[in-house]
């Protein structure tokens, strides 16, 4: 029987969101949802690169679905002129999805309620959501408080289906401000996550 499933190739910064996509690609798998999501990755979310691996994948790749997504840290903070290039960026490049900040704060939305909510108040603390801290900022406390072990390019959590779930819920709760579009497009994608079941090796 052929494969009957619907592929993206998600343009995205570097080896975190490729470890989450791969993993993500296993539990679709395991959990038989027809959805492959291939991850490209521009090394870096400077949005001249992003630019560049869009066309580059676009030109590979004439017919397929493409998604970018990056985090929107150094957006807010213009670094490198990146809001402003956005902004005037031609025609043919999509909107970006942006993960509110950055790839932490994405994982976290995976974990409960209450982790969550002292994530969110360290980010406030730091005034991360009017400024957003750079990774030598943030990383030791997100080590301290939720995973200790965590480096760059690791997944600290698995992708299951009470993690979609999880992630669905504060997806929709206003009050938490670490949205991410990508995720918000992932779940257009997905089948009701509430009536999903957990394969077996997950559980």
């Amino acid at each position: 029987m052929a494969d009957q499933s619907v592929r993206y190739i998600i343009v995205c910064e570097g080896s975190s969101e490729r470890a989450y996509l791969q993993e993500l690609n296993k539990y679709l798998r395991e959990s038989n949802i027809p959805l492959v999501c291939f991850a490209k990755t521009s090394d870096g979310g400077q949005c001249a690169k992003v630019m560049q691996k869009y066309r580059e994948v676009r030109r590979a790749n004439r017919n397929a679905k493409i998604l970018i997504w990056v985090d929107k840290d150094r957006y807010v903070r213009n670094d490198g002129n990146d809001a402003v290039t956005y902004e005037n960026r031609p025609k043919d490049v999509p909107d970006f999805l942006f993960t509110t900040m950055n790839f932490e704060d994405f994982l976290v939305m995976h974990l409960p309620y209450d982790c969550v909510c002292k994530w969110v108040h360290a980010c406030t603390r730091r005034n991360h959501f009017i400024v957003p801290s750079h990774s030598r900022e943030y990383l030791p406390e997100f080590q301290a408080l939720l995973f200790p072990s965590y480096e760059k390019g690791s997944l600290p959590i698995q992708i299951n289906t009470e993690s979609l779930r999880n992630l669905k819920r504060h997806q929709e709760e206003s009050s938490i401000p670490l949205q991410c579009d990508f995720a918000e497009k992932l779940f257009t994608l997905l089948p009701d996550v509430s009536t999903l079941v957990t394969p077996e090796h997950s559980q």
